[in-house]
């Protein structure tokens, strides 16, 4: 049941719709936890979005996600993971607008072994879902802290041109040159969905990269008014190709590097890099390279030598938890269909 956005009012309870929180308000329609499955919009089509989620608390539900829970026999979250690895293509109606009526949705098969089997593969992978996201939330956290960081020293140093203090990486390549061979490719969709590089092959990547140092920071010049910014040290041994739409900095050691990102997120720099763009349309708009180098910012290779190192041990902290993260949700897609098959079975009275 919707609730007009002039109607509504704020409150402490999740407003869900097809794919997450669109809102908060005052009372709520249900209570525990729920499956909540997108009922249109294109995450229907789409892998990398999530089709449905799990709801737990009290919370209210527009009209745009079906609302479903386990009974006597059935587990709720099995039924997450079991709906998640089922093929829902077939049921899907609409072209302009994707559809999953509750018609379709009822239609679906899923798995369906003993309910304490169930349990046991929910509390497996689950198990695995707690720790990724914990290790997002504590990546979220360590970014917030190094912004402090920024903030509260900025008004002690002077400026400089950020040009002075970091240095572009303007190299650049064809993949196509090589062939097959895997890269870690960077670009502004991988960095979005967890921020880490999506591994392909080279000649899967259609146009010219920028060749990455195993040191850099990637800062995105296209619509600059989401600031990404992306410490990326070391990925792995394979060749790191980044988007043309980052510009890749880069700095003589670790220690200058973390002194580069304190400036870039500099509350005025941030702030100044969308004052810069070019381009009239709202999704392209971009900053020159030499536009960017020219923004003053504080200069925190001259802080004291404790502050940079404690920003770059943090920095490579995130950046552990996000690769553990990342080595973590492997596991769980490659345990997922060989447990809801029988071909591997989970401990029974896993909690």
């Amino acid at each position: 049941m919707p609730v007009k956005a002039s109607d509504r009012r704020r409150g402490p309870y999740p407003y869900y719709g097809a794919s997450g929180v669109v809102d908060f308000v005052d009372s709520y329609l249900f209570e525990g936890l729920h499956l909540l499955v997108a009922e249109d919009g294109e995450n229907l089509r789409s892998r990398r979005t999530p089709v449905s989620f799990l709801a737990d608390g009290r919370f209210w539900v527009n009209n745009h996600a079906h609302v479903l829970q386990g009974n006597s026999e059935n587990d709720t979250r099995f039924l997450s993971y079991a709906l998640e690895a089922a093929d829902i293509s077939g049921y899907i109606t609409g072209s302009a607008q994707p559809k999953l009526s509750q018609a379709s949705l009822s239609a679906v098969e899923v798995p369906a072994p003993p309910l304490r089997t169930q349990q046991a593969i929910a509390a497996t992978l689950g198990a695995l879902d707690n720790k990724i996201a914990s290790n997002l939330r504590l990546a979220a956290l360590i970014s917030d802290l190094l912004d402090s960081y920024s903030e509260q020293r900025r008004e002690t140093l002077p400026t400089v041109p950020l040009g002075h203090i970091a240095t572009p990486v303007k190299e650049s390549l064809n993949p196509s040159n090589l062939g097959n061979t895997q890269v870690d490719h960077l670009s502004l969709p991988a960095f979005d969905r967890d921020a880490r590089p999506e591994r392909v092959a080279a000649s899967s990547i259609m146009s010219n990269k920028l060749k990455v140092p195993k040191r850099a920071i990637l800062l995105s010049r296209l619509n600059p008014r989401f600031n990404r910014t992306w410490w990326v040290s070391a990925l792995s041994e394979l060749p790191a190709l980044a988007s043309t739409e980052f510009l890749v900095l880069t700095a003589e050691d670790e220690l200058r590097l973390a002194a580069v990102w304190l400036a870039l997120r500099d509350p005025f720099f941030r702030g100044e890099m969308p004052k810069r763009v070019t381009g009239t349309s709202g999704s392209h708009q971009r900053v020159k390279p030499d536009d960017v180098l020219a923004i003053e910012v504080p200069d925190f290779t001259s802080a004291p030598t404790v502050l940079k190192e404690s920003a770059l041990a943090m920095l490579k902290r995130s950046e552990s938890l996000r690769a553990e993260s990342a080595r973590l949700s492997a596991l769980r897609d490659a345990l997922l269909p060989e447990l809801l098959s029988g071909r591997l079975r989970a401990p029974v009275g896993t909690k």
